[in-house]
């Protein structure tokens, strides 16, 4: 590593290059690691999040643009306006991997431009220039524009669309066309800063620690992915797609805002049926052998602008939050959707959320008026309606660009959003699998699936004090995976991708033997570090009362399927009886705040 920090002030249009302290990334890492030490010790207390206080940082890991495969991701991470907590949202592609060839490890944009602006950087040249012309663009208008304004073809940048500029909570940057950071409302931030757009070329590959041992991981990697590839590994042909089949098995599917947790069209929903009508083209991320991420061609679909050659396939996530929680197994309307969202810089899954909600109120006489008229489940022409009434804060879209659970209080239907500390669930029901519920309610970020599930596959049929141990350990686990930053979807090559491939990686870039007992006590340091930032943002904050879970989860059993019957705990009881269980051994007290006698231990102050 450079261990180089890009510090960028929008508001006086001054750049600094720092040093990255050793004891920070020893401690810390990279991606998620260092975005939750520095929005931690930078950021004000209980700040505006759409205020100039408020910072954007972007952070791929040591492991990212190396020769280690699997690393094209990269964090972005602020003070969330949709839930007022702390927040990282990961995302693919190229960006990440480009930030470290032009040699920098983090960057920070900080303060507000007067006007609209975007960053350019290359290597070491790093401009603020106007971007009036671009604001009111589309994503892939402003990419494209960028482009050619810098005469740059190979650059990536990562900017927003229309709901950013109206800072729409839900909304979220997009990279490389169809990448996004999505969740928690980043597209705002950027827009509260008049921030259109990074643009980054880069012209340097890192060099990372042991080569030799990077080489050997990386040949190890490749054959494994290979092996897994020839196996007929689904991930490798459909990419997420192919998890609605599995995710209705497992009764997991959200359906007309989660009332059930299998759809009876799942089958005409994603991987084999999209492939059998469109042409899909192979986009993988920065050297990946896996490939999940695919586009398909633009002559497929009579509504794409004619200058677009191909869009994206919709990813699992989406085809859930488009596909069965609003009653729609059309794959042409839900990949309409999915461009939308792209275009326009929506997060899909608060986007789907948001509607479904709204369906369910209708169909229940909860919302009445003219304007309500055609909101129910299955109307696909409504949904891309709605998505654009959003994006632009027309009519009830306007509400709904405030957030799930903020709409939800103003119209009275608090019971019907689905959502942990105000951040929309993602397309996972909890009531499908034992003591998932918990990682849900307790994440820093909200409800969030990609914060670590306990390794079973029970249904949550029994008590979940059993399964708080290996919840633990891949909460630990996931967080490691997003300091280095390694793909989470990793797990499908031969084998899987094991806490010791964790562990050589770090060792291979560190060019020393790192123990388990180290990366485990860094995980536990970031998990303290998040939850600390949280309490630091709001007065007499108690994370008990925000680690909780919606009613439909505790309450609702399922009415089919695998897990019928199953609610996310067996009880409150069991719930609660969890909940101090995971405190405990977290170092927590009662509350879920950090004893001082963990904080001296971990030593983050």
């Amino acid at each position: 590593m450079r261990n180089k920090l890009l510090r960028i002030n929008l508001s006086n249009r001054t750049m600094k290059k720092e040093e990255i302290p050793e004891d920070v990334y020893k401690k810390y890492i990279g991606g998620t690691g260092f975005i939750s030490y520095y929005l931690y010790k930078e950021l004000q207390k209980k700040i505006d999040p759409l205020s100039p206080e408020n910072k954007i940082i972007i952070a791929p890991g040591p492991a990212s643009g190396t020769r280690i495969p699997i690393t094209g991701r990269y964090a972005v991470g602020t003070k969330s306006p949709l839930t007022n907590h702390f927040l990282d949202s990961h995302v693919g592609g190229f960006l990440g991997p480009e930030i470290r060839f032009a040699g920098y490890d983090l960057i920070i944009l900080e303060g507000k431009s007067s006007n609209p602006v975007y960053v350019s950087i290359k290597d070491d040249a790093i401009e603020i220039k106007d971007a009036k012309h671009l604001w009111g663009k589309l994503s892939y208008e402003t990419e494209d524009k960028i482009k050619e304004d810098e005469n740059e073809p190979r650059m990536r940048v990562i900017c927003i669309g229309p709901a950013g500029e109206n800072l729409v909570a839900i909304s979220c940057p997009t990279a490389d066309s169809h990448r996004n950071p999505g969740r928690g409302g980043l597209g705002a931030v950027f827009g509260s800063k008049n921030l259109k757009a990074l643009a980054v070329k880069g012209s340097e590959k890192p060099a990372n620690g042991n080569q030799e041992k990077i080489d050997e991981i990386r040949k190890d990697i490749m054959a494994r992915a290979k092996k897994a590839k020839d196996s007929g590994s689904e991930m490798f042909t459909y990419g997420t797609s192919s998890a609605v089949s599995f995710a209705n098995e497992m009764s997991q599917y959200p359906t007309r805002n989660w009332q059930s947790g299998e759809y009876e069209d799942y089958k005409k929903i994603g991987g084999p049926d999209m492939a059998e009508a469109y042409t899909a083209i192979k986009r993988p991320c920065y050297g990946c052998p896996i490939g999940c991420s695919s586009t398909l061609d633009a002559k497929d679909f009579d509504w794409v602008p004619e200058d677009k050659i191909e869009i994206a396939r919709p990813e699992y996530e989406t085809l859930a939050m488009f596909g069965g929680n609003v009653g729609i197994s059309d794959n042409d309307i839900i990949s309409h959707a999915n461009y939308l969202c792209n275009q326009l810089g929506l997060d899909t899954i608060s986007t789907g959320s948001a509607i479904a909600m709204t369906m369910e109120a209708v169909e229940k006489g909860l919302l009445k008026g003219p304007e309500f008229e055609g909101v129910k489940f299955g109307n696909g022409e409504k949904l891309l309606e709605i998505i654009e009434m959003i994006a632009y804060r027309k009519g009830f879209g306007n509400v709904l660009a405030k957030g799930v659970a903020q709409a939800a209080e103003e119209w009275g239907i608090e019971n019907l959003a689905i959502h942990v500390k105000g951040l929309p669930f993602a397309a996972w029901d909890p009531r499908g699998k034992l003591g998932l519920g918990l990682s849900y309610a307790t994440a820093a970020v909200g409800a969030s699936h990609l914060r670590g599930w306990p390794a079973t596959a029970e249904v949550p049929d029994k008590s979940a004090l059993d399964v708080i141990d290996s919840l633990i350990e891949q909460q630990d686990y996931k967080s490691l995976i997003d300091c280095l930053v390694v793909c989470t979807f990793s797990y499908v090559i031969d084998g899987g991708f094991s806490f010791e491939d964790r562990q050589k990686i770090l060792s291979a870039l560190w060019d020393r033997d790192v123990s388990k007992e180290e990366m485990m006590e860094i995980a536990q340091r970031i998990w303290i570090t998040k939850r600390l930032f949280n309490i630091n943002q709001f007065d007499n904050y108690k994370p008990i009362d925000y680690d909780v879970l919606p009613n439909r989860f505790m309450n609702e059993p399922l009415p089919s399927g695998r897990a019928e019957g199953s609610k996310a705990f067996v009880s409150e009881e069991d719930f609660e009886k969890s909940l101090q269980l995971l405190y405990e051994k977290r170092g927590l007290d009662e509350y879920g705040v950090p004893t001082e006698q963990e904080i001296d231990k971990l030593d983050i102050n």
